[in-house]
């Protein structure tokens, strides 16, 4: 599937804000569910009340220690994937995963840099930075560590769905194996590249489940189930959906939150509701941010976000980097 190309005004005055707003959206999604990830929903309502501004990791947390408005891996790992985007001119499995193993070096010396990686892509970087190739590395557990980071993939690739999955699966392949973690990969992508050439979000949802279901028919399924809970409410869809860490969950989550709310109440939603948040969170933010820009994140929200001029740097990068590819 090959998107036509936008007119080269809309072009030259909009994507760049949809490339701003997609790694803004996750950065503002990840700080905003960082405190509460691990809580169940009511845990949270009786700790927290509604999560509508970014707040430190309480005491004993194991995000304790981050302050508000700080982010976690989730966006780490997004940003490391763009820089090395940037670096290589295009897609590099070998650069992004030079990041990814300098990244955990860091972070074998200094736990706190790690902030919270989850156990598959601990266990593969510790892998690889022990000599494994990356075309060994990945674990098969269904976890959502590539699809959280997929959004660049989108951005950069926006105008070709096809590059777009293939791409996205790529990139999921020295940490995840497993058919549900690459769908996942691929559902997120593709809903960013959708987003940022301007589509609706129901088509977004619909092209996202189609291009997932080549890798994984039950994620597809999983996410087409999601869009209809869209009349229950939130407490009720959730709950059904549910929230761990697995991709099965995360990403069919985030993607009921694109789909039933406006962006602020959406992350909102998503950071309120128990389990893995942060990653929920983080991308539905790159949805609307690719879908919309970055208007809707509140300055309260902007003024908090840890990194901003990094946040930037990439996003530009990624949009020159395209603009490259179209002259």
């Amino acid at each position: 599937m090959v998107i036509s190309p936008m007119p080269p005004l809309f072009r030259n005055m909009d994507l760049l804000d949809r490339f701003r707003g997609c790694l803004l959206g996750l950065a503002a999604g990840d700080a905003l569910g960082m405190p509460t990830e691990g809580y169940t929903a009511l845990e949270i309502k009786e700790k927290f009340g509604l999560i509508s501004e970014m707040l430190a990791a309480p005491q004993g947390h194991f995000h304790s220690g981050l302050l508000a408005g700080q982010f976690t891996d989730d966006t780490e790992e997004t940003l490391l994937l763009a820089e090395s985007i940037i670096e290589a001119s295009g897609f590099s499995p070998e650069g992004f995963v030079g990041k990814l193993t300098a990244w955990g070096t860091a972070w074998t010396l200094d736990e706190r840099l790690n902030r919270g990686v989850g156990f598959v892509t601990r266990s593969a970087v510790e892998s690889m930075i022990a000599g494994t190739d990356w075309r060994q590395s990945g674990l098969s557990i269904p976890t959502c560590g590539a699809a959280m980071r997929a959004a660049p993939i989108g951005l950069l690739y926006h105008p070709d769905i096809n590059v777009v999955k293939s791409y996205a699966d790529l990139q999921s392949l020295p940490t995840h194996v497993s058919p549900a973690a690459r769908a996942g990969a691929v559902a997120v992508a593709v809903g960013v590249a959708l987003g940022a050439a301007g589509l609706s979000r129901e088509t977004i949802f619909r092209n996202a489940v189609s291009q997932a279901s080549r890798l994984d028919a039950e994620l597809a399924e999983r996410l087409l189930w999601a869009g209809t809970l869209r009349d229950l409410p939130p407490e009720d869809a959730l709950g059904l959906i549910r929230n761990s860490p697995l991709a099965m969950e995360t990403v069919p989550a985030a993607f009921y939150c694109f789909l039933k709310f406006e962006p602020r109440e959406a992350l909102t939603v998503a950071a309120s509701s128990g389990g893995d948040t942060d990653s929920i969170a983080s991308i539905a933010g790159s949805l609307f941010g690719a879908a919309f820009g970055p208007s809707w994140i509140p300055e309260s929200w902007l003024d908090a976000i840890e990194d901003k001029e990094r946040i930037e740097n990439a996003a530009r990068g990624l949009f020159r980097l395209f603009s490259s590819f179209c002259r």
